[in-house]
Protein backbone atom coordinates (compact mmCIF):
# COMPACT_ATOMS: atom_id res chain seq x y z
CA UNK A 1 0.00 0.00 0.00
CA UNK A 2 2.62 2.17 0.76
CA UNK A 3 4.68 1.60 -2.63
CA UNK A 4 1.12 2.60 -4.29
CA UNK A 5 0.66 5.84 -2.50
CA UNK A 6 -2.16 4.90 -0.47
CA UNK A 7 -1.00 6.20 2.76
CA UNK A 8 -3.94 5.55 4.70
CA UNK A 9 -4.48 2.27 3.89
CA UNK A 10 -0.63 1.38 4.61
CA UNK A 11 -0.79 3.06 7.76
CA UNK A 12 -3.83 1.09 8.95
CA UNK A 13 -2.00 -1.95 8.40
CA UNK A 14 1.14 -1.49 9.96
CA UNK A 15 -1.10 -0.85 13.49
CA UNK A 16 -3.27 -4.11 12.51
CA UNK A 17 0.53 -5.70 12.64
CA UNK A 18 1.02 -4.03 16.26
CA UNK A 19 -1.93 -4.95 17.51
CA UNK A 20 -1.22 -8.37 16.45
CA UNK A 21 2.81 -8.56 17.55
CA UNK A 22 3.28 -5.07 19.61
CA UNK A 23 7.50 -5.79 19.93
CA UNK A 24 7.52 -5.78 15.42
CA UNK A 25 10.51 -3.28 14.97
CA UNK A 26 10.11 -3.64 11.61
CA UNK A 27 6.43 -2.45 11.58
CA UNK A 28 7.41 0.47 14.13
CA UNK A 29 9.88 1.67 11.62
CA UNK A 30 7.69 1.64 8.12
CA UNK A 31 4.70 3.00 10.37
CA UNK A 32 7.07 5.84 10.98
CA UNK A 33 7.93 6.15 7.09
CA UNK A 34 4.21 6.02 6.40
CA UNK A 35 3.45 9.03 9.07
CA UNK A 36 6.31 11.07 7.42
CA UNK A 37 4.99 10.93 3.79
CA UNK A 38 1.61 12.07 5.58
CA UNK A 39 3.41 14.83 7.63
CA UNK A 40 2.83 13.85 10.84
CA UNK A 41 6.25 14.45 11.74
CA UNK A 42 5.81 13.82 15.44
CA UNK A 43 3.74 10.84 15.57
CA UNK A 44 6.64 9.33 12.99
CA UNK A 45 9.69 10.33 15.41
CA UNK A 46 7.72 8.68 18.05
CA UNK A 47 7.44 5.68 15.72
CA UNK A 48 10.84 5.28 14.90
CA UNK A 49 11.61 5.70 18.66
CA UNK A 50 9.66 2.78 19.55
CA UNK A 51 11.33 0.85 16.89
CA UNK A 52 15.09 1.59 18.59
CA UNK A 53 13.52 0.78 22.09
CA UNK A 54 12.74 -2.86 20.56
CA UNK A 55 15.58 -3.09 18.55
CA UNK A 56 18.59 -0.40 19.64
CA UNK A 57 20.77 -1.90 17.04
CA UNK A 58 18.32 -0.88 14.10
CA UNK A 59 20.71 1.24 11.51
CA UNK A 60 17.40 1.89 9.02
CA UNK A 61 15.94 3.27 12.18
CA UNK A 62 17.93 5.62 12.98
CA UNK A 63 18.42 6.78 9.64
CA UNK A 64 14.64 7.59 9.18
CA UNK A 65 14.85 9.31 12.48
CA UNK A 66 17.80 11.50 11.23
CA UNK A 67 15.64 11.92 8.15
CA UNK A 68 12.58 12.93 10.17
CA UNK A 69 14.42 15.21 12.52
CA UNK A 70 15.93 17.11 9.35
CA UNK A 71 12.29 17.79 8.29
CA UNK A 72 11.54 19.23 12.00
CA UNK A 73 14.51 21.49 11.83
CA UNK A 74 16.72 19.83 14.59
CA UNK A 75 19.46 19.37 12.43
CA UNK A 76 21.99 18.28 15.70
CA UNK A 77 19.88 16.01 16.78
CA UNK A 78 19.38 14.18 13.01
CA UNK A 79 23.22 14.09 12.76
CA UNK A 80 23.71 12.62 15.67
CA UNK A 81 21.21 9.93 14.51
CA UNK A 82 22.60 9.45 10.81
CA UNK A 83 26.11 8.99 12.59
CA UNK A 84 24.71 6.51 14.78
CA UNK A 85 23.33 5.02 11.45
CA UNK A 86 26.86 4.94 9.75
CA UNK A 87 28.54 3.42 12.93
CA UNK A 88 26.04 0.79 12.51
CA UNK A 89 26.19 0.23 8.67
CA UNK A 90 29.25 1.93 7.14
CA UNK A 91 28.67 0.29 4.22
CA UNK A 92 24.68 1.63 3.14
CA UNK A 93 24.25 4.66 0.24
CA UNK A 94 21.26 5.39 1.17
CA UNK A 95 22.40 6.41 5.00
CA UNK A 96 25.60 8.50 3.04
CA UNK A 97 23.37 10.51 1.02
CA UNK A 98 20.81 11.01 3.73
CA UNK A 99 23.74 12.51 6.13
CA UNK A 100 25.25 14.31 2.86
CA UNK A 101 21.87 16.42 2.90
CA UNK A 102 21.85 16.97 6.36
CA UNK A 103 25.34 18.43 6.34
CA UNK A 104 24.46 20.60 3.22
CA UNK A 105 21.39 21.87 5.33
CA UNK A 106 24.13 22.80 8.21
CA UNK A 107 26.24 24.93 5.30
CA UNK A 108 29.09 22.11 5.12
CA UNK A 109 28.78 21.59 1.44
CA UNK A 110 32.69 20.08 1.47
CA UNK A 111 31.40 17.20 3.73
CA UNK A 112 27.87 17.15 1.80
CA UNK A 113 29.95 16.37 -1.33
CA UNK A 114 32.41 13.54 0.50
CA UNK A 115 29.16 11.86 1.82
CA UNK A 116 27.73 12.08 -1.54
CA UNK A 117 30.84 10.70 -3.00
CA UNK A 118 30.83 7.44 -0.49
CA UNK A 119 27.33 6.87 -1.13
CA UNK A 120 27.95 6.35 -4.95
CA UNK A 121 30.91 5.13 -4.87
CA UNK A 122 28.87 2.57 -2.78
CA UNK A 123 26.40 1.86 -4.90
CA UNK A 124 27.13 3.56 -8.29
CA UNK A 125 23.12 2.99 -9.31
CA UNK A 126 21.58 4.98 -6.61
CA UNK A 127 20.29 7.91 -8.72
CA UNK A 128 19.20 9.67 -5.36
CA UNK A 129 22.70 9.45 -4.50
CA UNK A 130 23.79 11.37 -7.52
CA UNK A 131 20.89 14.23 -7.69
CA UNK A 132 21.88 14.83 -3.95
CA UNK A 133 25.62 15.38 -5.01
CA UNK A 134 24.64 17.72 -7.72
CA UNK A 135 22.98 19.52 -4.76
CA UNK A 136 26.24 19.57 -2.92
CA UNK A 137 28.40 20.88 -5.53
CA UNK A 138 25.59 23.83 -6.51
CA UNK A 139 26.84 24.96 -2.94
CA UNK A 140 30.39 24.40 -3.61
CA UNK A 141 29.69 26.91 -6.79
CA UNK A 142 31.00 23.80 -9.19
CA UNK A 143 27.34 24.40 -11.08
CA UNK A 144 29.04 22.18 -14.40
CA UNK A 145 30.20 19.02 -12.08
CA UNK A 146 26.81 19.63 -10.38
CA UNK A 147 24.70 19.56 -14.07
CA UNK A 148 26.43 16.48 -15.20
CA UNK A 149 25.50 14.86 -11.42
CA UNK A 150 22.22 15.48 -11.81
CA UNK A 151 22.30 14.22 -15.46
CA UNK A 152 23.94 11.23 -14.27
CA UNK A 153 20.66 10.42 -12.04
CA UNK A 154 18.44 11.12 -14.67
CA UNK A 155 20.29 8.35 -16.99
CA UNK A 156 20.00 5.60 -14.23
CA UNK A 157 16.17 6.61 -13.69
CA UNK A 158 14.74 9.04 -15.90
CA UNK A 159 11.58 9.60 -14.36
CA UNK A 160 13.10 11.42 -11.28
CA UNK A 161 10.77 14.38 -12.03
CA UNK A 162 12.08 16.46 -8.89
CA UNK A 163 16.17 15.46 -10.17
CA UNK A 164 14.85 17.02 -13.45
CA UNK A 165 13.40 20.44 -11.91
CA UNK A 166 16.90 20.73 -9.99
CA UNK A 167 18.58 20.14 -13.51
CA UNK A 168 16.19 23.38 -14.33
CA UNK A 169 17.67 24.97 -11.57
CA UNK A 170 21.02 24.63 -11.80
CA UNK A 171 21.12 25.28 -15.47
CA UNK A 172 20.69 29.17 -14.28
CA UNK A 173 23.84 29.19 -13.00
CA UNK A 174 26.29 28.30 -16.41
CA UNK A 175 26.83 31.79 -17.78
CA UNK A 176 27.44 29.86 -21.57
CA UNK A 177 23.40 29.01 -21.55
CA UNK A 178 20.71 31.15 -21.89
CA UNK A 179 17.04 32.33 -22.72
CA UNK A 180 16.50 29.49 -26.09
CA UNK A 181 18.39 26.69 -23.55
CA UNK A 182 16.49 27.24 -20.35
CA UNK A 183 13.07 27.14 -21.83
CA UNK A 184 14.23 24.20 -24.39
CA UNK A 185 14.92 22.35 -21.33
CA UNK A 186 11.62 23.31 -19.54
CA UNK A 187 9.58 22.32 -22.96
CA UNK A 188 11.18 18.91 -22.33
CA UNK A 189 10.70 18.66 -19.00
CA UNK A 190 6.81 19.28 -19.79
CA UNK A 191 6.96 16.46 -22.49
CA UNK A 192 8.47 13.66 -20.07
CA UNK A 193 6.15 14.37 -16.92
CA UNK A 194 3.15 16.70 -17.47
CA UNK A 195 2.38 16.15 -21.63
CA UNK A 196 0.62 12.83 -20.12
CA UNK A 197 -0.74 14.48 -17.23
CA UNK A 198 -3.02 17.14 -19.79
CA UNK A 199 -6.72 16.19 -19.60
CA UNK A 200 -7.70 16.24 -23.16
CA UNK A 201 -10.44 18.83 -22.97
CA UNK A 202 -9.97 22.03 -21.29
CA UNK A 203 -11.39 23.10 -18.01
CA UNK A 204 -14.10 24.76 -19.08
CA UNK A 205 -16.25 27.23 -16.09
CA UNK A 206 -19.66 28.71 -17.92
CA UNK A 207 -19.29 32.72 -17.04
CA UNK A 208 -21.20 35.58 -18.70
CA UNK A 209 -18.57 37.83 -16.35
CA UNK A 210 -15.84 37.97 -13.81
CA UNK A 211 -17.57 35.85 -10.45
CA UNK A 212 -17.35 38.11 -7.53
CA UNK A 213 -15.34 36.95 -5.29
CA UNK A 214 -12.95 35.64 -7.33
CA UNK A 215 -11.65 32.41 -6.04
CA UNK A 216 -7.67 32.76 -6.03
CA UNK A 217 -5.44 29.17 -5.34
CA UNK A 218 -1.99 29.71 -4.30
CA UNK A 219 0.12 26.94 -4.44
CA UNK A 220 3.51 26.92 -2.28
CA UNK A 221 6.13 24.84 -0.18
CA UNK A 222 6.80 28.53 1.43
CA UNK A 223 4.48 29.82 3.09
CA UNK A 224 7.00 30.05 5.90
CA UNK A 225 10.34 32.43 6.46
CA UNK A 226 11.85 32.26 3.19
CA UNK A 227 12.54 35.21 0.31
CA UNK A 228 10.00 33.87 -2.03
CA UNK A 229 7.46 34.36 0.80
CA UNK A 230 8.94 37.86 1.14
CA UNK A 231 7.97 38.51 -2.54
CA UNK A 232 4.04 37.05 -2.68
CA UNK A 233 3.45 37.85 0.62
CA UNK A 234 3.62 41.60 -0.27
CA UNK A 235 0.33 41.09 -2.57
CA UNK A 236 -1.73 38.00 -0.53
CA UNK A 237 -1.89 40.54 2.15
CA UNK A 238 -3.06 43.17 0.21
CA UNK A 239 -5.85 41.59 -2.02
CA UNK A 240 -9.13 43.27 -1.93
CA UNK A 241 -10.78 40.76 -0.14
CA UNK A 242 -14.36 42.03 -1.29
CA UNK A 243 -13.32 40.82 -4.92
CA UNK A 244 -11.16 38.30 -4.50
CA UNK A 245 -11.24 34.66 -2.17
CA UNK A 246 -7.89 32.78 -1.13
CA UNK A 247 -7.06 29.32 -1.02
CA UNK A 248 -4.06 28.43 -0.10
CA UNK A 249 -2.43 25.72 -0.69
CA UNK A 250 0.30 24.96 1.87
CA UNK A 251 3.34 22.54 1.10
CA UNK A 252 5.51 23.33 4.52
CA UNK A 253 6.23 20.85 6.96
CA UNK A 254 7.61 22.58 9.61
CA UNK A 255 4.95 25.72 10.32
CA UNK A 256 6.60 28.92 11.79
CA UNK A 257 5.55 32.58 12.84
CA UNK A 258 5.01 33.32 8.99
CA UNK A 259 3.32 30.35 8.17
CA UNK A 260 0.61 31.26 10.69
CA UNK A 261 0.37 34.63 9.39
CA UNK A 262 -0.06 33.53 6.09
CA UNK A 263 -3.08 30.93 7.52
CA UNK A 264 -5.13 34.14 9.21
CA UNK A 265 -5.05 35.45 5.65
CA UNK A 266 -6.12 32.43 3.99
CA UNK A 267 -10.53 31.88 3.42
CA UNK A 268 -9.41 28.06 3.31
CA UNK A 269 -6.04 26.64 4.53
CA UNK A 270 -5.33 23.24 3.08
CA UNK A 271 -2.05 21.45 4.48
CA UNK A 272 -1.06 20.16 1.19
CA UNK A 273 2.18 18.08 1.69
CA UNK A 274 0.93 15.25 2.03
CA UNK A 275 -1.54 15.19 -0.62
CA UNK A 276 -0.75 13.41 -3.58
CA UNK A 277 -0.48 15.74 -7.31
CA UNK A 278 -3.23 13.68 -8.38
CA UNK A 279 -5.46 14.06 -5.03
CA UNK A 280 -3.99 17.90 -4.66
CA UNK A 281 -5.50 18.28 -8.48
CA UNK A 282 -9.06 16.41 -7.55
CA UNK A 283 -9.10 19.07 -4.15
CA UNK A 284 -8.41 21.97 -6.43
CA UNK A 285 -11.26 21.18 -8.52
CA UNK A 286 -13.41 20.31 -6.16
CA UNK A 287 -13.28 24.02 -4.03
CA UNK A 288 -13.83 25.41 -7.62
CA UNK A 289 -10.83 27.88 -7.74
CA UNK A 290 -10.55 30.18 -10.79
CA UNK A 291 -7.73 31.18 -10.77
CA UNK A 292 -5.03 29.10 -9.67
CA UNK A 293 -1.33 30.65 -9.20
CA UNK A 294 1.97 28.81 -8.98
CA UNK A 295 4.46 30.52 -6.66
CA UNK A 296 7.35 27.83 -6.87
CA UNK A 297 8.35 27.37 -10.68
CA UNK A 298 10.99 24.59 -10.57
CA UNK A 299 12.04 25.42 -7.38
CA UNK A 300 12.21 23.20 -4.43
CA UNK A 301 8.44 22.10 -3.04
CA UNK A 302 7.15 22.55 -6.15
CA UNK A 303 3.58 21.02 -7.51
CA UNK A 304 4.15 21.91 -11.16
CA UNK A 305 2.50 18.23 -11.92
CA UNK A 306 -0.24 19.43 -9.79
CA UNK A 307 -1.17 22.09 -12.81
CA UNK A 308 0.04 19.79 -15.52
CA UNK A 309 -3.39 18.33 -14.44
CA UNK A 310 -5.44 21.64 -15.40
CA UNK A 311 -6.87 21.72 -12.38
CA UNK A 312 -7.97 25.14 -12.87
CA UNK A 313 -9.21 27.32 -15.92
CA UNK A 314 -6.98 29.59 -15.39
CA UNK A 315 -3.38 29.22 -14.23
CA UNK A 316 -0.50 31.51 -13.20
CA UNK A 317 3.11 31.23 -12.42
CA UNK A 318 4.90 33.98 -10.57
CA UNK A 319 7.03 35.79 -8.05
CA UNK A 320 8.87 32.47 -6.50
CA UNK A 321 11.22 30.75 -9.22
CA UNK A 322 9.58 33.13 -11.74
CA UNK A 323 11.42 31.56 -14.99
CA UNK A 324 8.31 30.41 -16.62
CA UNK A 325 7.80 26.49 -16.24
CA UNK A 326 7.47 25.07 -20.02
CA UNK A 327 3.85 23.89 -19.25
CA UNK A 328 1.12 24.11 -21.88
CA UNK A 329 -1.30 23.86 -18.81
CA UNK A 330 0.36 27.52 -17.52
CA UNK A 331 -1.60 29.95 -19.07
CA UNK A 332 0.18 33.30 -17.83
CA UNK A 333 3.62 34.35 -16.75
CA UNK A 334 3.87 37.38 -14.41
CA UNK A 335 7.15 39.13 -15.84
CA UNK A 336 8.53 42.65 -16.69
CA UNK A 337 10.13 44.16 -20.27
CA UNK A 338 13.38 43.88 -18.79
CA UNK A 339 13.49 40.43 -17.12
CA UNK A 340 11.87 38.90 -20.20
CA UNK A 341 12.92 41.10 -22.89
CA UNK A 342 10.17 40.94 -25.96
CA UNK A 343 12.40 39.71 -28.39
CA UNK A 344 12.55 36.07 -26.44
CA UNK A 345 8.65 35.88 -25.17
CA UNK A 346 8.29 33.62 -27.65
CA UNK A 347 10.19 31.14 -26.80
CA UNK A 348 7.50 30.71 -22.97
CA UNK A 349 5.27 28.05 -23.24
CA UNK A 350 2.74 30.80 -21.04
CA UNK A 351 1.78 34.14 -22.23
CA UNK A 352 4.27 36.87 -20.74
CA UNK A 353 2.05 39.41 -18.78
CA UNK A 354 3.76 42.45 -17.75
CA UNK A 355 3.66 44.07 -14.09
CA UNK A 356 5.65 46.94 -12.69
CA UNK A 357 8.03 44.76 -11.73
CA UNK A 358 9.19 40.75 -11.48
CA UNK A 359 9.76 41.16 -7.86
CA UNK A 360 7.61 43.38 -5.61
CA UNK A 361 8.81 44.24 -2.25
CA UNK A 362 7.76 45.55 1.28
CA UNK A 363 10.23 46.40 3.95
CA UNK A 364 10.09 44.25 7.32
CA UNK A 365 8.71 45.85 10.39
CA UNK A 366 12.14 45.75 11.54
CA UNK A 367 14.01 47.28 8.98
CA UNK A 368 17.09 49.08 10.53
CA UNK A 369 17.78 52.59 10.61
CA UNK A 370 19.72 54.26 7.58
CA UNK A 371 23.21 55.35 9.09
CA UNK A 372 25.28 57.87 6.96
CA UNK A 373 27.19 56.61 3.76
CA UNK A 374 30.61 55.18 5.56
CA UNK A 375 32.91 56.09 3.39
CA UNK A 376 32.24 60.06 4.46
CA UNK A 377 33.09 58.27 7.59
CA UNK A 378 36.30 56.03 6.76
CA UNK A 379 36.92 58.16 3.69
CA UNK A 380 37.23 54.51 1.63
CA UNK A 381 34.70 53.10 -0.22
CA UNK A 382 33.20 49.28 0.77
CA UNK A 383 31.54 46.97 -1.75
CA UNK A 384 29.66 44.57 -0.69
CA UNK A 385 27.67 41.37 -1.44
CA UNK A 386 25.25 39.86 0.75
CA UNK A 387 23.85 37.24 -1.76
CA UNK A 388 23.82 33.55 -1.25
CA UNK A 389 27.30 32.84 -1.85
CA UNK A 390 26.58 30.15 -4.08
CA UNK A 391 25.77 32.91 -7.33
CA UNK A 392 28.79 34.21 -6.61
CA UNK A 393 31.07 32.59 -9.48
CA UNK A 394 34.52 32.94 -9.91
CA UNK A 395 34.10 35.52 -12.83
CA UNK A 396 32.51 37.47 -10.37
CA UNK A 397 35.23 37.24 -8.19
CA UNK A 398 37.55 38.30 -10.82
CA UNK A 399 35.57 41.58 -11.63
CA UNK A 400 35.38 42.67 -8.43
CA UNK A 401 39.03 41.96 -7.87
CA UNK A 402 39.59 44.72 -10.69
CA UNK A 403 37.00 47.00 -9.21
CA UNK A 404 38.88 47.16 -5.93
CA UNK A 405 42.08 47.70 -7.86
CA UNK A 406 41.12 50.30 -9.59
CA UNK A 407 39.72 52.39 -7.05
CA UNK A 408 42.23 53.21 -4.22
CA UNK A 409 41.71 52.26 -0.37
CA UNK A 410 38.39 50.09 -0.88
CA UNK A 411 37.77 47.22 0.16
CA UNK A 412 34.98 43.95 0.02
CA UNK A 413 32.53 42.49 2.65
CA UNK A 414 30.99 39.64 1.35
CA UNK A 415 28.02 37.96 4.06
CA UNK A 416 26.28 34.56 3.98
CA UNK A 417 25.93 31.36 6.30
CA UNK A 418 28.09 29.93 3.92
CA UNK A 419 30.63 32.25 5.14
CA UNK A 420 30.58 30.78 8.58
CA UNK A 421 32.59 27.07 6.95
CA UNK A 422 36.71 27.97 6.80
CA UNK A 423 36.66 25.99 3.91
CA UNK A 424 34.81 28.66 1.98
CA UNK A 425 36.22 31.49 3.57
CA UNK A 426 39.44 29.90 2.28
CA UNK A 427 38.21 29.57 -1.00
CA UNK A 428 37.02 33.21 -1.03
CA UNK A 429 40.12 34.66 -0.10
CA UNK A 430 42.61 32.24 -2.39
CA UNK A 431 40.38 33.32 -5.18
CA UNK A 432 40.51 37.22 -4.52
CA UNK A 433 44.67 36.51 -3.59
CA UNK A 434 44.85 34.99 -7.26
CA UNK A 435 43.73 38.08 -8.99
CA UNK A 436 45.72 40.42 -6.71
CA UNK A 437 44.03 41.18 -3.68
CA UNK A 438 45.06 40.83 -0.16
CA UNK A 439 42.79 39.30 2.60
CA UNK A 440 43.14 42.59 4.42
CA UNK A 441 40.94 44.47 1.57
CA UNK A 442 38.10 41.25 1.99
CA UNK A 443 36.06 40.98 5.11
CA UNK A 444 33.58 37.86 4.98
CA UNK A 445 30.75 37.06 7.53
CA UNK A 446 28.79 34.25 8.22
CA UNK A 447 24.69 34.10 8.75
CA UNK A 448 22.61 36.42 11.65
CA UNK A 449 19.38 36.60 11.92
CA UNK A 450 17.59 39.31 9.64
CA UNK A 451 17.50 42.30 11.69
CA UNK A 452 21.31 41.67 12.26
CA UNK A 453 21.88 40.78 8.34
CA UNK A 454 20.16 43.97 7.33
CA UNK A 455 22.28 46.24 9.45
CA UNK A 456 25.64 45.40 7.69
CA UNK A 457 24.17 47.52 4.74
CA UNK A 458 24.89 49.85 7.06
CA UNK A 459 28.37 49.54 6.44
CA UNK A 460 28.57 49.45 2.62
CA UNK A 461 28.56 52.62 0.18
CA UNK A 462 27.71 50.33 -2.93
CA UNK A 463 26.57 46.65 -3.34
CA UNK A 464 27.50 44.68 -6.16
CA UNK A 465 25.34 41.86 -7.96
CA UNK A 466 26.65 38.50 -8.34
CA UNK A 467 26.64 36.78 -11.60
CA UNK A 468 25.49 34.96 -13.87
CA UNK A 469 22.57 34.42 -11.29
CA UNK A 470 21.67 37.87 -9.04
CA UNK A 471 19.59 39.05 -6.99
CA UNK A 472 16.10 39.32 -6.28
CA UNK A 473 14.97 39.88 -2.51
CA UNK A 474 18.81 40.94 -1.88
CA UNK A 475 18.55 44.07 -4.02
CA UNK A 476 15.33 45.33 -2.76
CA UNK A 477 16.71 44.90 0.65
CA UNK A 478 20.09 46.72 -0.08
CA UNK A 479 18.23 49.77 -1.64
CA UNK A 480 15.69 49.65 1.43
CA UNK A 481 19.03 50.39 3.25
CA UNK A 482 20.17 52.89 1.05
CA UNK A 483 22.92 51.05 -1.15
CA UNK A 484 22.63 51.13 -4.94
CA UNK A 485 23.57 47.72 -6.83
CA UNK A 486 25.32 47.54 -9.71
CA UNK A 487 24.04 44.53 -12.18
CA UNK A 488 24.83 43.05 -15.03
CA UNK A 489 22.52 42.12 -17.67
CA UNK A 490 22.55 38.56 -18.78
CA UNK A 491 20.45 35.62 -21.44
CA UNK A 492 18.75 34.35 -18.43
CA UNK A 493 15.72 35.89 -16.09
CA UNK A 494 17.80 34.80 -13.01
CA UNK A 495 20.74 37.04 -14.61
CA UNK A 496 18.34 39.99 -15.04
CA UNK A 497 16.13 40.11 -11.83
CA UNK A 498 18.61 43.02 -10.66
CA UNK A 499 18.87 45.09 -13.77
CA UNK A 500 14.28 45.12 -13.40
CA UNK A 501 14.39 46.29 -10.10
CA UNK A 502 16.76 48.86 -10.55
CA UNK A 503 15.02 50.04 -13.65
CA UNK A 504 11.83 50.01 -12.18
CA UNK A 505 13.56 52.40 -9.05
CA UNK A 506 14.44 55.00 -12.02
CA UNK A 507 18.83 53.73 -11.64
CA UNK A 508 18.62 52.02 -14.86
CA UNK A 509 21.86 53.97 -15.30
CA UNK A 510 23.25 51.32 -12.78
CA UNK A 511 22.39 48.58 -15.26
CA UNK A 512 25.33 47.32 -17.29
CA UNK A 513 25.21 45.21 -20.54
CA UNK A 514 28.72 43.87 -20.21
CA UNK A 515 31.68 43.27 -17.34
CA UNK A 516 33.37 45.98 -18.65
CA UNK A 517 29.92 48.52 -18.49
CA UNK A 518 29.58 47.22 -14.63
CA UNK A 519 33.14 48.08 -13.68
CA UNK A 520 32.94 51.03 -15.29
CA UNK A 521 29.54 52.14 -13.66
CA UNK A 522 31.39 50.83 -9.85
CA UNK A 523 34.28 53.04 -10.30
CA UNK A 524 32.89 55.55 -11.56
CA UNK A 525 30.27 55.87 -8.66
CA UNK A 526 32.41 55.60 -6.16
CA UNK A 527 34.38 58.31 -7.00
CA UNK A 528 31.29 60.53 -6.24
CA UNK A 529 30.48 59.94 -2.51
CA UNK A 530 28.57 62.94 -2.53
CA UNK A 531 25.97 61.63 -4.95
CA UNK A 532 26.08 58.76 -3.09
CA UNK A 533 24.94 60.28 -0.10
CA UNK A 534 22.13 61.95 -0.99
CA UNK A 535 20.87 58.54 -3.23
CA UNK A 536 20.99 56.77 0.07
CA UNK A 537 18.67 59.40 1.87
CA UNK A 538 16.71 59.17 -0.72
CA UNK A 539 16.31 55.68 -1.14
CA UNK A 540 13.25 54.68 0.84
CA UNK A 541 11.31 57.70 -0.48
CA UNK A 542 12.19 56.15 -4.17
CA UNK A 543 10.88 53.15 -3.26
CA UNK A 544 7.86 54.34 -1.77
CA UNK A 545 7.07 56.29 -4.84
CA UNK A 546 7.59 52.93 -7.21
CA UNK A 547 5.03 50.96 -8.76
CA UNK A 548 7.21 48.33 -7.95
CA UNK A 549 8.07 49.32 -4.55
CA UNK A 550 4.72 50.27 -3.37
CA UNK A 551 2.73 47.04 -2.38
CA UNK A 552 -0.92 49.03 -2.04
CA UNK A 553 -0.29 50.32 -6.07
CA UNK A 554 1.73 46.84 -7.08
CA UNK A 555 -1.02 44.62 -5.88
CA UNK A 556 -3.48 46.77 -7.65
CA UNK A 557 -1.90 45.75 -10.55
CA UNK A 558 -1.64 42.11 -10.02
CA UNK A 559 -5.32 41.84 -9.66
CA UNK A 560 -5.90 43.59 -13.11
CA UNK A 561 -4.03 41.22 -14.71
CA UNK A 562 -6.05 38.59 -12.98
CA UNK A 563 -9.22 40.38 -14.49
CA UNK A 564 -7.57 40.57 -17.55
CA UNK A 565 -7.19 36.57 -17.96
CA UNK A 566 -10.22 35.81 -16.60
CA UNK A 567 -11.40 37.86 -19.16
CA UNK A 568 -8.92 36.20 -22.03
CA UNK A 569 -9.21 32.98 -20.88
CA UNK A 570 -12.71 32.29 -19.56
CA UNK A 571 -14.54 34.80 -21.33
CA UNK A 572 -13.34 34.80 -24.70
CA UNK A 573 -13.77 31.02 -24.86
CA UNK A 574 -17.95 30.81 -23.36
Amino acid sequence: MFDLGRLEEALASFDRALVLRPDYPEACNNRGNTLRELGRLDEALAAYDRALALKPDHASAWSNRGNVLRDLNRTEAALASLERALELRPDHAGIWTNHGNLLKDLGRPDEALASQDRAVALDPRLAEAWANRGNALIDLRRPGEALASIEKALALEPGLANAYTRKIFVMDLLPELGFAQHQAERRRFHEMFARPLLPEGAVVRNATGVPVPLKLGYVSADFRLHSASAAFGVVLRRHDRSSFRLALYSGVKVEDEVTGRFRALADEWVPAAALSDAALAERIRADGIDILVDLSGHSAGNRLLVFARKPAPVQITAWGHATGTGLEAMDYFFADPVAVPPAVRHLFAEEVCDLPCIVPYEAPAYLPALAELPALRRRSVTFGCLNRFGKVSPEAIALWARILKAVAGSRMLLKDRALGNPSARSLVLETFAKHGIGAERVELRGGSAHPEHLAVYNEVDIALDPFPQGGGVTTWEAMAMGVPVVSKLGESIPARVCGSIMTALGLGDWVADDEQAYAAIAVERASHLERLAHLRRESRSRIAASPAGNPEVYTRAVEAAYLLAWRKTVLART
